[in-house]
């Protein structure tokens, strides 16, 4: 597996301060639920983005992969 876009979706707000958790991913909070987006790496990251998301105790919603240029920005 190579790079690629993916975005979760759970269920509820969360703040920005739990961003650095999910390892420079986008969070956008959209009517109740937060949509998580960025580039994974590999399996082996998704995986890890899976057991944040059990982790934090969040229902995950849907996990769906987005076009390839779909990146996350990143601060300087």
């Amino acid at each position: 597996m190579t790079e690629r876009g993916y975005e979760l979706v759970v269920r509820g707000e969360i703040g920005d301060r739990f961003a650095p958790l999910f390892d420079g991913m986008r969070l956008e909070r959209v009517s109740g639920s937060t949509v998580v987006s960025g580039v994974v790496r590999d399996q082996a990251h998704l995986h890890a983005v899976l057991e944040r998301v059990q982790e934090l105790g969040l229902e995950l919603v849907s996990l769906n992969p987005t076009s390839a240029d779909h990146r996350p920005e990143r601060s300087p």
